[in-house]
This record gives structure tokens, C-alpha cells and sequence, in this order.
């Protein structure tokens, strides 16, 4: 089988070589591409898995397998071997959680002391654990670094960004998603990224300790070697991966420095979008620097991301529940194909050609993805609250939470 955690950059960069290679061997004790980092096995939000066709889907609501509670925050499930990860906060305590994938019932935990922080919305830890083999990477909103053992939960390493390493915590916090690519392990954190060894947790590299952002580090090649774009509080950089050299910025100045939807990379084209009427550019990017080719504010993503299917362009765009939008641009030229109210402020991933969305009041909604009109297939409600966490797809099942922490896993027909 295939271990796509020990690919090095030039192996999977956006490419319809890693799709294939994810398709032949990335596979859970589910019998499916596994879930194990943020937006998934390429990084683009996109699963391998089909979705039953318009006439097939049951005529009630999708069967919940299980339900559990970790207390409150945003991050987002990663699944691999049968286990799911993710994290909340209960009475100013984190807690990374191991689960059970066909269960829900807890494997192992690690609990610590942490403040909610709430920060004009509910607090807690919004980082995604990132799964590389037998080793799993848990970031809290503090600093908090862990390198656990995936089985049993001993910690393996960790350390405090904040407080050992002297790096800001940005306005909300440390919350992106750790980075594996080879023996390193890459954050957003620090002035233009950090990279410690994957294995000790010892800095490898790093450039500043003023704030970082809220994206993950995003893995490219720039003339023929292995980069880093980093999207930071003010601008987006390209560093050197093996050791941190700023290798050109783009100011990206936005309000109250919120910087935090994936830059979405294809080929030699990057789209950067911010919300709070900031909007959206594509800019032509090599290894001497980034140009645009056009922006707009067609599309404002405030946290959750887009997917690029085909061409176009599918998020939400808003930062005020009921005057969000679901759009579809094109990647091309930045224009608008559709636009749909009722999600708020939602988020959505994709199965194959289909779109996956997750409304913030907790529907599930299917819808063929298309530049033509958004026509869903299929609804179900699966949770209640705020639901702003991007789901995972793994194994034929949907894991999902919410804000106050209620998690569920829902099987596909």
C-alpha cells in the first residue's frame, strides 16, 4: 500500500498523479481514501468516495451511527484506521480525543489546561490534528504543540509555541493545522512559517516571532524545488522549505487581520480570498514572484475555504449568517456563475463531482457540482447549533460537529 504521509512535495502537488495515488492506496480499515489531515488526502477538500445517484437516496433522513460530545470548538475530524481525532473545550480544559470510527466511543483522551478564549464567538480549539502514520499532531489555540503515539495516546513530544519558542499568538489564536511533508512538520506561526523535526519537535527552522494567520502552510514547487506558501495577518509569502528563506510577499492587508481560507493552488495559479469586503484575486505565481491576473470581490471567503472542481470556484461568502452565500465562480476570470442564500455561514467539501455542504444550523446538502445552477439532490438534517466546521468524508460515512461539540458520523446510502 501506498503512504502518502512519507510522499515528498514534487509527489503531490495538486496533481491527477496523486488523485490516482490516493485512489489506489490511501485506504482506512474502512474501505476508503482515509481523512487524515485538514481538507482531506490532497488538501483540496475533495474525497474520492461516490454519492448515490438522484433516485437512490433513502426518503427519510441519513442514518446516524453514532453521537458523541467533545466539548467546545471548531476543529475538524481526520480520520485513518478505524480512528477519528479531534478536540474541544470543557471548563478551561482542551481535550484531544481519539474515537472510535464505527462506534464513537472514546479510544484514548489527552486533557490539559487551556482557556476557552471565546473571543467574540464560542472559544476553543480550532486546529485539525493531522494524522502521519503511526503519529498524530494535535495544535491548540495557545500553542499548545503534541506529537502523540496514533494507538494509545502517549505523547510522544511536546511544545509551547508561545511560551517556549516566544512566538505571538495571532488575535484568535494558533489555528491552523499542522503540515507533514518528509521529516519535517510545517506551521503557521511565527512571521513567514516555522519547521520543526517531525519526530523530537525540535525547531528546524524559523522566520520571526511575530503573529502568524489562521491557514495552513500550503506545500508548491517554485523552479524545480520545494516551497511553502504561507498566508499570513498582512500578506501571503513563498518560503524556502528546507530553510525558511522569504522568497517573495504579496501584501494582503484585510480587516482585524483575518486571513484564514486555504490558498487554493493549481498548476501555476493561486486564488487567495478574505472576507469583511476584502474579496478575491488569482495571481500567476513562479519562483520570482506573484502577479495578478484578476480580482474581484465576487467571492469573500471568511474561514472556510473553497473547492475547485472543473474549473470553478464553490464557497461561501459572507460574514453575516443570513446575508452568506453559496457561489460558484470561475477560476478563469473571477466571474459569477450562480449564487444561493440558505446556508449561512456554512461550509462545504466534495465526493467526486459532488458538493457536500454543511449549513450552519446543521443540513447536510448534496448537489451535483455545476457552473450551471445549484440543484440539491438531497437534504438531511444531522445536527443541531452552530455548525461551521467543514466536514470529513472516509470509509462511505460523513463525520460532522458542531460548535458546542456534539459529533456525528451518518452513513452514506
Amino acid at each position: 500500500m501506498v503512504s502518502m504521509m512519507k510522499l515528498s512535495f514534487s509527489s503531490r502537488f495538486h496533481s491527477a498523479a496523486l488523485v490516482s495515488m490516493v485512489a489506489i492506496g490511501m485506504t482506512d480499515g474502512l474501505g476508503a481514501e482515509s481523512w487524515y489531515k485538514w481538507r482531506g488526502p490532497a488538501g483540496d477538500g475533495i474525497a474520492i468516495a461516490k454519492v448515490p445517484q438522484s433516485g437512490d437516496w433513502p426518503e427519510d433522513a441519513l442514518e446516524v451511527l453514532w453521537k458523541n460530545s467533545v466539548g467546545i470548538g471548531f476543529s475538524s475530524p481526520v480520520v485513518q484506521d478505524g480512528r477519528v481525532f479531534l478536540s474541544g473545550n470543557q471548563n478551561d480544559r482542551d481535550t484531544i480525543f481519539c474515537l472510535d470510527a464505527d462506534s464513537g466511543k472514546m479510544v484514548w483522551k489527552h486533557t490539559y489546561a487551556s482557556e476557552k478564549w471565546p473571543n467574540l464567538y464560542d472559544g476553543g480549539p480550532n486546529a485539525s490534528a493531522t494524522i502521519d502514520g503511526d503519529e498524530v499532531f494535535g495544535l491548540g489555540r495557545h500553542g499548545h504543540l503534541f506529537c502523540f503515539a496514533a494507538d494509545d495516546g502517549k505523547i510522544l513530544w511536546q511544545v509551547d509555541l508561545h511560551q517556549d519558542l516566544g512566538l505571538a499568538k495571532p488575535s484568535w489564536g494558533f489555528t491552523s493545522a499542522p503540515l507533514v511533508a518528509g521529516d519535517l512538520l510545517y506551521l503557521n506561526a511565527g512571521s513567514h512559517g516555522l519547521a520543526l523535526e517531525k519526530k523530537t519537535g525540535k525547531v528546524r527552522w524559523r522566520t520571526g516571532s511575530g503573529d502568524g494567520a489562521y491557514a495552513t502552510p500550503e506545500p508548491i514547487q517554485l523552479g524545480g524545488k520545494e516551497a511553502l506558501v504561507v498566508f499570513g495577518p498582512a500578506s501571503c509569502s513563498a518560503v524556502r522549505a528546507k530553510d525558511g528563506k522569504l522568497l517573495w510577499e504579496v501584501p494582503w492587508k484585510t480587516k482585524y487581520k483575518v486571513n484564514a481560507a486555504q490558498p487554493i493552488i493549481r498548476d501555476d495559479r493561486m486564488f487567495l480570498s478574505s472576507a469583511y469586503g476584502f474579496g478575491s484575486a488569482l495571481l500567476a505565481i513562479d519562483a520570482g514572484g506573484a502577479k495578478e491576473v484578476w480580482r474581484n470581490k465576487a467571492m469573500e471567503n471568511h474561514f472556510n475555504t473553497c473547492v475547485l472542481l472543473d474549473g470553478y470556484l464553490y464557497g461561501v461568502s459572507g460574514t453575516t449568517a443570513d446575508k452568506c452565500l453559496l457561489k460558484c465562480i470561475s477560476w478563469d476570470t473571477g466571474e459569477t456563475q450562480w449564487e444561493e442564500k440558505g446556508v449561512g455561514m456554512g461550509s462545504l467539501v466534495a465526493a467526486g463531482k459532488h458538493l457536500v455542504v454543511l449549513s450552519d444550523r446543521g443540513e447536510l446538502i448534496f448537489a451535483e457540482a455545476s457552473p450551471s445552477g445549484f440543484e440539491p439532490a438531497y437534504r438531511s438534517q444531522i445536527l443541531g447549533g452552530k455548525c461551521w466546521t467543514p466536514p470529513a468524508i472516509s470509509g462511505g460515512r460523513v463525520y460532522a460537529r458542531n460548535a458546542k461539540g456534539d459529533v456525528v458520523a451518518v452513513n452514506l446510502p
